[in-house]
């Protein structure tokens, strides 16, 4: 790839994500970075499409079936806006990834996360992840903190169970070296130091 970076920012419902994902760009854009945000899933036309089949309630798909809508979404994301951005030098910054998937395919829909991640390989190839940061906040603190759960959203439909095993996927690779863990329990402000500090180590 170019000489951009891309920088991912990961976490439970309620963690505070997109709005970390907006003050780091802010942060960036203000220090005379050139930085643009995406998101997943979604990030183009036909990626936010797939988004809204995958929110949708009325829709049931099974774990594999979401696994390769996510990944064809990510796929397209990275065709037409992220590996584009990259080459031409600019740092990326994209709520959610191939980390989520692992979290709620492979550990919570109970998806082997071996196979998750060789299809996440073959699927953002050849993308380095320059640094990817998991905002640590509990689902109870995290539903909390937003009010208890969107019931239009399907995936926040799911049991206090099924986002106890998306966290301890989410720990788990940060317990691997996977992911960079940062305190989400402090204040917005607090936060967004702590993503700025780790982000200023790799730009």
């Amino acid at each position: 790839m170019g000489k951009g970076k891309f920088i991912v920012i990961e976490g439970c419902e309620g963690a505070g994500k997109t709005t970390q994902v907006a003050r780091l760009h802010s942060a960036l854009t203000s220090r005379g970075v050139d930085a643009v945000v995406t998101r997943e899933p979604g990030g183009t036309p036909l990626g936010e499409q797939i988004r809204a089949l995958l929110l949708d309630p009325k829709y049931s798909p099974d774990a594999v079936t979401e696994l390769y809508l996510y990944s064809a979404s990510r796929r397209v994301n990275l065709i037409e806006k992220i590996f584009p951005l990259l080459n031409a030098g600019k740092t990326v910054i994209c709520d959610r990834f191939i980390y989520s998937t692992v979290a709620y395919q492979g550990y919570a829909r109970g998806l082997d996360p071996d196979f998750v991640k060789e299809v996440n390989r073959k699927t953002i190839e050849p993308l380095k992840v320059d640094l990817a940061l998991f905002i640590d906040i509990s689902p109870e603190a995290g539903f909390n903190r937003k009010g208890g759960a969107d019931k239009s959203d399907r995936l926040e439909r799911e049991s206090l169970e099924f986002f106890g095993k998306v966290y301890r996927g989410f720990s788990d690779m940060c317990d691997l070296g996977e992911m960079v863990r940062v305190n989400g329990l402090g204040t917005v402000d607090e936060v967004a130091a702590l993503i700025l500090s780790e982000a200023e180590k790799i730009l």
